[in-house]
Order: C-alpha cells, then structure tokens, then sequence
C-alpha cells in the first residue's frame, strides 16, 4: 500500500466518494455550458457579431482569439467546479 503524504495543514487526503465524482462531473458539465453561454454573449455585445465557426472563413487572428477565449474560461470554470465538489488531495505542484 502506497504511503500517504500529509496535505500542507497536516490531515491525511481521502478518497473522493462516488457522489463526489458524480457531483464533480455534473456539475462541470453545467459549468462549461454556463461559462460558453457568458463567454458567446459578452463576444457578441463587444464585437456586435456572431462567434467565429471553425469552418467559417474570417481571418485567423479572430478565430485563434476566440479559441483561446473559450478554452481558457470553459476549461477554468470546470475545474473552479470540480474543486467546490472534489477538492484536491495532493500538496502543491
């Protein structure tokens, strides 16, 4: 059995129990989707036009911005989400 190391406050990590990992997944799930509803409304009140389509033809710079917008808050705000429900259990990085 692998030794368990301390968290930084000195407790002993658990386990996540299955409501957690179900709750934790859920709950990701509405995050992502609430985050790319936010994300798609403040693009479209600031450019005053509709997200860019992966095969639609605009030019490359506004493509890879909102690439980057989307991925940096859909995946920001499902891990923000899993963490509420699933905290981590391993020391600092």
């Amino acid at each position: 059995m692998p030794k368990k190391v301390p968290q930084p406050d000195g407790s002993i990590p658990k386990k996540p129990s299955l409501a957690q990992n179900i709750g934790a997944l859920i709950l990701g799930i509405v995050a992502v989707k609430l985050s790319t509803y936010i994300v798609t409304t403040v693009w479209r009140l600031v450019t005053r036009e509709d997200p860019p389509q992966i095969d639609q033809a605009v030019p490359v710079g506004k493509k890879a911005a909102w690439l980057a917008l989307i991925g940096a808050a859909t995946g920001a705000s499902r891990q923000a989400a899993r963490d509420i429900v699933k905290p981590p259990t391993a020391g600092p990085a």
